[in-house]
């Protein structure tokens, strides 16, 4: 409906006045049209709905507080400015407790008020029919999916709006989160907590664009449950930042299926390394012991095929040699009485002779990892670090470190090459991809900072809970 076409009703007893206000809103370009009781106003509502009804408290039949408890009986809401005289400005107050939307004087301004207020009355109406819909259709939206949707305030520290999905996926009612957003994170697992916290800060304060994070909560039932998480910033025109929105989608089942496909990996890798080492690898050496035997025998005959015999005895050396490193590299804690720190330590010992940089490792006192999984998936994080270092950031030198701290084990890899950390850090590769998995799978968090070189630098941290550490549960 256009707005020349918006139907006012004037419910005013003194005729004088109510052709006055007719004809200002005329002006204005409304329809009015004009009752002078309560009772004929309420004859004329029963078949007609106007955009807005000016209503006089003072009315000879009854009063305009009567008027409203009779359409609010039968059912009937019809948006109300209300007409009042100094004496019932009291009275008005309430009313508009009670939904009125506006009410004006009826002094000597009466008339050159009674538009701005009618228009003013007609945009609020249209602004919350709009913001209905708009709400309407959002939770028509949410109630379709299972994406958890939310909307916080521009410092992050209250809560807009969360989709019904939150009862589902949390298994919490809505209601304490507008009280207290800090329930949102009460749910999490004490172990990904703190990794929550610190990407969100970072996200509240600017420092990073955007959020996403992956962690673990527990429902009201003790269910463990993965979420991802992301989140957007909303800017207004001048770009200062007007809420912050985000989804948070439960990935339980992908993970799931993650870590099958990871130790289903991990377990081939792991028999492959074996029958190179068992098989494959003493048969080398056994191929080589007898080249040696038949080159003594042609050195002893004089024959010019000694040299050859020799040469091939050296190459079957290095072929066995290669062959034991790619099966260390294929299950490196599992085949090594020494566990991890030798792993690890074979590990910077191979990148160094590769990429011709420097790569030490520090492991100051021992670290016994009794979980297998944990071990297995902490090498793997290494070699991914130490690759992706030496590959991409052009170092001189990589320093990696195993080290026993309060609450757990810390993992340290320092290079002096290209900054690697911030926004940066969220790449979307493969192996950066299933290193975060990596990290997920053993309650581990993994930290980019960047390092005072004077080229630059990035230190990595991957700090594993001592609980992790300790489960007997072998890939």
């Amino acid at each position: 409906m256009t707005e020349e076409m918006q139907k006012i009703l004037i419910v005013d007893d003194d005729e004088g006045m109510g052709v006055l206000l007719e004809r200002e809103l005329k002006k204005g370009g409304y329809s009015a049209t004009i009752r002078e009781n309560g009772q004929c106003a309420l004859d004329w509502l029963e078949e007609n709905q106007p955009s807005l009804m000016l209503l006089d408290l003072g009315l000879p039949d009854m009063s305009g507080h009567e008027v409203l408890q009779a359409l609010a009986d039968r059912g009937q809401k019809i948006p109300v400015v209300i007409i009042s005289g100094m004496g019932d400005v009291r009275l008005a107050v309430e009313l508009m407790k009670e939904g009125a939307l506006d009410f004006v004087l009826k002094d000597t301004n009466l008339l050159s008020l009674v538009k701005p207020v009618v228009d003013r009355s007609l945009k609020s109406l249209k602004i919350e029919q709009e913001l209905n819909e708009t709400r309407s259709r959002l939770a028509d939206i949410s109630d379709a999916i299972n994406d958890v949707f939310w909307m916080r305030d521009s410092d992050g520290g209250k809560m807009l709006y969360v989709s019904p999905a939150y009862e589902e996926v949390w298994g919490f009612s809505t209601s304490p989160l507008y009280r207290n957003a800090n329930r949102w994170e009460d749910a999490i697992v004490k172990d990904d907590r703190s990794k929550f916290l610190r990407a969100f800060e970072a996200f509240r304060e600017g420092k990073e664009d955007t959020f996403d994070e992956n962690y673990r909560l527990q429902d009201q039932f003790g269910e463990i449950r993965w979420i991802r998480d992301r989140g957007y910033r909303n800017l207004d025109a001048e770009g200062r930042v007007r809420c912050l929105s985000g989804v948070a989608t439960d990935i339980t089942r992908r993970k799931e299926l993650e870590k099958q496909v990871m130790e289903a990996t991990e377990s081939e890798r792991i028999r492959i390394g074996q029958d190179l080492h068992d098989d494959l690898c003493q048969r080398l050496a056994a191929i080589k012991l007898a080249c040696s035997g038949l080159a003594r025998s042609l050195e002893a005959g004089q024959r010019g095929e000694a040299i050859q015999a020799r040469k091939i005895g050296e190459m079957i050396g290095e072929a066995t040699a290669l062959s034991r490193s790619i099966a260390r590299g294929l299950s490196p804690v599992s085949m090594e009485s020494e566990g991890l720190m030798f792993a690890l330590e074979q590990l910077a010992v191979m990148i160094e002779g590769r990429f011709g940089i420097s790569c030490l490792f520090d492991c100051p006192e021992p670290v016994e990892i009794c979980s297998q999984t944990c071990a297995t998936h902490l090498f793997r994080i290494a070699q991914e670090l130490l690759n992706n270092a030496a590959r991409h950031g052009q170092p001189k030198r990589i320093t990696m470190g195993l080290f026993k701290v309060s609450g757990g084990v810390r993992l340290e890899v320092t290079n002096d090459g290209i900054p690697f950390h911030g926004p940066t850090a969220k790449a979307t590769g493969m192996g950066t991809h299933f290193m975060r998995f990596r990290a997920d799978a053993i309650g581990a968090s993994l930290e980019y900072l960047p390092v005072e070189f004077p080229d630059g630098g990035t230190r990595v941290i991957c700090f594993v809970p001592e609980d992790k550490i300790n489960e007997e549960d072998g890939i």
